[in-house]
C-alpha cells in the first residue's frame, strides 16, 4: 500500500494484529457481562479488581512483557487475558451502577415533587381515555410523553436521574410550553423501569435499562398543577427551533403552510418519528427501507460522506488555486495540519459535519456510536500507513463498549458493526493509492472523469450489496421478516436519501431564507418522488415477508459462515459456495423444520394489564384473546403475539377467539389478522359481526355453549355464553372454552365475575377438574369464587396482570383462597410470559418463565413457580 510522502513508520502487520487482538479480548470481555444471568459481588468490590487489573497492566507493559524475548505465555497473557479481564471488570462496575440507579422497588407507585428539564422533543397528540378509545371530556386537551432530568428534589438519589414521562389531558397553553430544554416543577408518581417479557420480541425493559432511565411515570396534574420555571436554551432550544422550521414553510403573507412531509423531515433530522404516519411507516416496512427513520451510523455517515465530498471539492479548488495570493495563505492554513495531506480539508469537514448532525439529533446512542466509528474511519484514512481496517474496526468496537458496555442490548450496535464488517470483509485486499494531485488531476483531464464515476457507482453498488448480504440474519432474528424488495430498492433510496433528501433538509434547516426555503421545498418534492417510487415498486414487486428466525445454533453458524464467504472479495476461490446462505437462511420456514414431537404447549403471553394466550399442538394453533392496543398505534398483536405464533408455529393460524370486546382482550385482533394467515374467528354474539367484511377471508361463528371446534387432537368446547344475541361486549358475555387434549384440560374464563362461575358450576355438576384455570378477569376480587375453585378444582392458575398496576390484580383475596387450596399459582407480572408444555404421557407439565431466562436485570416475583 503506498501512502503519503512525509509519514512516520507505519504500524507493521505485526504490531497491528497485536493491538487488534487486544481490543477484541477488550470488547469481547465487556460484551459478554451483558449476558450473565447473575452480577456477582458489587460495583465496589468490581471496582477494586479493575484497579489491581490496570495495576498489574502497566507493570507488564512497564517490564517488557510485549518483547519477543519474553516466555510464550507472556504475550498470551497480556495481549488476550489482560484485556479481556479489564473489559470484564469494567462491564461488571458499569452494569452494577446501572442496576443501582434505578428506582427502588419500595419506591414503585409513589408521588414525588421534583424539579425538572425536559431533555428531549415531547411528543404530543390528541387526548384518549385509559382503554384508547376518545372520549368527550378529553376533547381539547393534548397527552404528552417526553424524558425529563431532575434538577432539585429532596430525595438525593433522584438527582441528574432520567425519567421517562407521560402527561395527560395536557392544555394547549402548557403543550406550547413544554419544549426541549423547559424547567417545570412537578408532581409525578414513579414506577420502576419494568416491560413485558416474552420470546420473539423486544426486550423493553432491557432497552430502559441500556437508556440509563430511573423510572417511568406520569404527571399529577390534578394533585399539583405543574409550574413553568424557565424555558429552554442552547442546543435543546436550538432543536426545538429546528422542528418549528421543518414543520411549516414561510409565506409572503408571514403565515406558515405544512410541508407535505415535515414529519419526515423531522424524521431523518432529529429521530423525532411522531408525525410520521401510518401508512408512511407500513410502506418503508414493506420495502426494507425502515431503517432510514432511525438515527444510526446510517444518517451519520451519509452526511459524514456528503461534507467529504464537499471538502473534497474544497480542497481540490484550493489546490488548484493556491498559487493565487488571495488563496494562498488560507491554503497553507489548511493544509499545514496534514503536512500536504490532500484529503485533510475533506475528511475535517466531514468530521465536523456529522458532530454537528449527532448533536442536532439528539446525540442518541446510535448516532453517538456512528460518530466514534466516522472519526476513526477518517482517522484511519487520513493514517493510512499508521491503522489498518481491522484495527480501526477493532478500535471502534471497544471504544464504543467503553463508552456503554450495555451497548450490546441494542439492536442498532449489531446492525451498524455488521455492515461495517461487511464492508471491509467485501474490501479487504484491495489496494489504495496515493491521493491524485493536481498535476495528475490535469493530465487525466475530462475524458478521466466518466471512468472514475464509473468505477464510484461500482464500488457504491457493490458496498450496497454487501450490507443487504450481511443484515439478511440480523433481521430476521430481530425483526422475525426480511424484505425482498429491499434487496434492489434500498440501492436507490439509500443514496437517495444520502446525498440529496438529508442534506436539503440539514442545510435547510439551518441556511437564512429563502435558501433555507429552497432546499426544504427541493427535499419535499424529492421525498414525494421517493415515496412514489416504493409505492409503485410495492405494488409490482414482494415486499415484506414475515420469516421465523433461524432457531438452531447450527444453522444460524452456517448462514455466517456462508455469508462471510459471499461477501469476499471476486476471485476467492470458492465464493460461489456463500450462496448456500439462501436455504439455510430460509431453512427456519421449512416445513421439515416445522415438525416437532407430539405434545400440548399453551403460553399465556406478558401483555401487561390484557390476556392473549396461545394453545398449539405439533399440527394446529389457536389464540384466545389478543391483549391491548393504545391510540399511539402501539397493538400488542403487532409487537407480542404475532411475533411469537410466527416463531413458534409458523404464518398459518387455524383459530382467533376473541373472548368479548374489552379493548384488553381485543385490542391486537387487527395486529394479529394483518400479520398472520386466520382461517376462522370466533367471538361472542354480535361482536363477530366486526370480523366480517364485504369479501369475508376468515370463516366467522359466534361461540354459545355447547358447540364444539376440533383442531385435530385439541377440542375446543364453549361452555358460555347461552346466547348468541349478546352485544359480546361486557365483561359476562366472554366466551368460556375448555381445551382438552389427550386428557389435558384448560379453562379460559375471559373477564367472567363471580354470578357467570355459579351459573357454569350449577349448569355443569359432573365438571371434571382442570390442569390449568387461567383466572377470570386477572385474579379481580369479584371472580374466581370459592364456587369456581370448587368446581373446576384447578391443579394450577395462572393471572394474566399488570405489574403493580392500580387496579391491584390479582386480588390479596383471591391469591389466599387459591392458596388455600393448595392450587400452583402463576402471575405474568411476576413471571414474564409462561408457557405450559404437556407430553404424551406426563402427568405434570414443564412450566417456563419469561423471567426465568438468564438476564441479570430481570427478577421474578412470588406468584412464579416455574421449572
Amino acid at each position: 500500500m503506498t501512502g503519503v510522502a512525509g509519514y512516520g513508520a507505519p504500524l507493521g502487520p505485526t504490531g497491528s494484529c497485536r493491538w487488534t487482538v487486544s481490543l477484541w479480548a477488550c470488547a469481547l470481555g465487556i460484551g459478554q457481562v451483558a449476558w450473565w444471568p447473575r452480577l456477582p459481588g458489587s460495583a465496589d468490590l468490581a471496582s477494586v479488581a479493575l484497579w489491581v487489573l490496570l495495576a498489574l497492566s502497566l507493570l507488564a507493559v512497564l517490564a517488557g512483557g510485549g518483547a519477543s524475548t519474553v516466555r510464550h505465555w507472556r504475550p498470551l497473557l497480556i495481549r488476550l487475558l489482560l484485556p479481556f479481564a479489564l473489559g470484564s471488570c469494567w462491564a461488571l462496575t458499569f452494569n452494577h451502577q446501572s442496576l443501582e440507579q434505578r428506582l427502588p422497588a419500595d419506591l414503585h407507585g409513589t408521588d414525588h415533587d421534583v424539579t425538572l428539564q425536559v431533555v428531549s422533543l415531547p411528543q404530543s397528540g390528541p387526548a384518549v381515555s385509559y382503554f384508547g378509545r376518545s372520549s368527550s371530556s378529553s376533547s381539547g386537551y393534548l397527552d404528552a410523553k417526553f424524558r425529563a432530568r431532575v434538577v432539585d428534589a429532596s430525595d438525593p438519589r433522584f438527582l441528574h436521574r432520567d425519567l421517562e414521562l407521560g402527561w395527560y389531558r395536557m392544555a394547549h397553553r402548557d403543550a406550547a410550553r413544554l419544549r426541549a430544554g423547559s424547567r417545570w416543577q412537578m408532581r409525578v408518581r414513579l414506577k420502576q423501569p419494568r416491560g413485558s417479557v416474552n420470546p420473539y420480541t423486544f426486550d423493553y425493559e432491557a432497552w430502559l435499562l441500556e437508556q440509563g432511565i430511573f423510572a417511568t411515570g406520569y404527571v399529577r396534574e390534578r394533585d399539583r398543577p405543574p409550574e413553568f420555571i424557565a424555558p429552554g436554551r442552547g442546543l435543546s432550544a436550538l432543536r426545538e427551533r429546528i422542528r418549528d422550521r421543518l414543520g411549516s414553510m414561510s409565506t409572503a403573507g408571514g403565515g406558515g403552510e405544512a410541508y407535505r412531509h415535515s414529519g419526515l423531515f423531522r424524521a431523518l433530522l432529529l429521530g423525532d418519528r411522531g408525525g410520521v404516519d401510518g401508512d408512511t411507516r407500513l410502506l418503508l416496512q414493506r420495502t426494507g427501507t425502515a431503517h432510514l427513520l432511525a438515527i444510526s451510523g446510517l444518517h451519520v455517515g451519509m452526511i459524514a460522506g456528503f461534507f467529504f465530498l464537499i471538502g473534497s471539492v474544497l480542497s481540490r479548488t484550493i489546490g488548484a488555486l493556491r498559487a493565487s495570493a488571495w488563496v494562498g495563505s488560507a491554503a497553507r492554513l489548511l493544509r499545514m495540519g496534514a503536512r500536504g495531506h490532500p484529503l485533510f480539508l475533506a475528511g475535517l469537514t466531514a468530521l465536523l459535519g456529522a458532530a454537528a448532525y449527532t448533536l442536532v439529533s439528539g446525540a442518541p446512542l446510535s448516532a453517538q456510536r456512528a460518530l466514534f466509528m466516522t472519526g476513526i474511519g477518517i482517522c484511519a484514512l487520513l493514517f493510512r500507513r499508521r491503522v489498518g481496517g481491522q484495527l480501526a474496526f477493532a478500535a471502534a468496537l471497544c471504544g464504543v463498549l467503553l463508552w456503554q458496555p450495555l451497548a450490546v442490548l441494542s439492536a442498532g450496535f449489531w446492525l451498524s458493526f455488521i455492515a461495517v464488517g461487511a464492508l471491509l470483509i467485501r474490501f479487504q485486499g484491495r489496494h489504495v493509492q496515493s491521493a491524485p494531485t493536481s498535476q495528475s488531476l490535469n493530465a487525466a483531464g475530462i475524458s478521466g472523469m466518466p471512468g472514475r464515476m464509473a468505477e464510484s457507482l461500482r464500488t457504491a453498488i457493490q458496498g450496497q450489496w454487501a450490507i443487504l448480504i450481511a443484515l439478511l440474519l440480523p433481521s430476521t432474528l430481530l425483526f422475525a421478516g426480511i424484505s425482498l424488495s429491499g434487496l434492489f430498492l434500498n440501492l436507490v433510496a439509500i443514496p437517495w436519501v444520502g446525498l440529496v433528501i438529508l442534506p436539503s433538509i440539514s442545510l435547510g434547516a439551518v441556511a437564512p431564507e429563502p435558501i433555507g426555503g429552497i432546499l426544504l421545498s427541493v427535499a419535499d418534492v424529492n421525498l414525494d418522488w421517493l415515496l412514489t417510487f416504493l409505492a409503485t415498486a410495492d405494488s409490482y414487486v414482494p415486499g415484506w415477508q414475515p420469516l421465523p428466525a433461524v432457531r438452531s445454533g447450527l444453522m444460524i453458524l452456517a448462514v455466517c459462515i456462508c455469508g462471510a464467504v459471499l461477501l469476499l472479495p471476486s476471485g476467492v476461490p470458492g465464493r460461489a459456495l456463500g450462496w448456500c446462505l439462501l436455504p439455510a437462511l430460509l431453512s427456519a420456514a421449512l416445513p421439515w423444520q416445522r415438525a416437532r414431537e407430539p405434545g400440548f404447549e399453551l403460553t399465556v403471553l406478558d401483555v401487561g394489564q390484557g390476556l392473549a394466550v396461545v394453545a398449539s399442538t405439533e399440527t394446529h394453533t389457536m389464540v384466545f384473546d389478543t391483549g391491548p392496543s393504545s391510540a399511539s398505534g402501539w397493538s400488542s398483536g403487532v409487537s407480542i403475539v404475532s411475533p411469537y405464533v410466527l416463531n413458534s408455529s409458523g404464518q398459518h393460524l387455524d383459530l382467533l377467539a376473541i373472548s368479548h370486546g374489552d379493548l384488553d382482550h381485543s385490542g391486537g385482533a387487527e395486529g394479529v389478522l394483518a400479520e398472520l394467515e386466520v382461517a376462522a374467528i370466533a367471538a361472542p354474539g354480535r361482536f363477530v359481526e366486526r370480523f366480517r367484511g364485504e369479501e369475508p377471508i376468515h370463516a366467522t361463528s359466534r361461540c354459545m355453549a355447547g358447540q364444539h371446534i376440533d383442531l385435530g387432537e385439541l377440542s375446543v368446547e364453549w361452555l358460555w355464553p347461552r346466547s348468541d344475541t349478546i352485544s359480546g361486549e361486557e365483561n359476562d358475555h366472554s366466551c368460556v372454552a375448555l381445551l382438552q387434549w389427550r386428557g389435558v384440560r384448560v379453562l379460559l374464563t375471559g373477564d367472567i365475575s363471580a354470578d357467570v362461575e355459579y351459573q357454569l358450576a350449577a349448569e355443569n355438576p359432573d365438571f371434571s377438574s382442570v390442569d390449568l384455570l387461567i383466572a377470570p378477569h386477572h385474579g379481580s376480587r369479584t371472580s374466581t369464587s370459592m364456587a369456581l375453585i370448587q368446581w373446576a378444582a384447578p391443579e394450577r392458575v395462572a393471572f394474566s396482570a399488570g405489574y403493580r398496576h392500580h387496579f391491584g390484580h390479582p386480588h390479596p383475596s383471591v391469591v389466599q383462597r387459591l392458596s388455600s387450596q393448595g392450587v400452583a399459582l402463576f402471575n405474568t407480572a411476576d413471571t414474564g410470559a409462561v408457557r405450559f408444555n404437556w407430553l404424551p404421557g406426563a402427568m405434570s407439565p414443564h412450566v417456563y418463565c419469561g423471567r426465568e431466562t438468564g438476564k441479570f436485570w430481570r427478577t421474578t416475583g412470588p406468584l412464579a413457580e416455574c421449572d
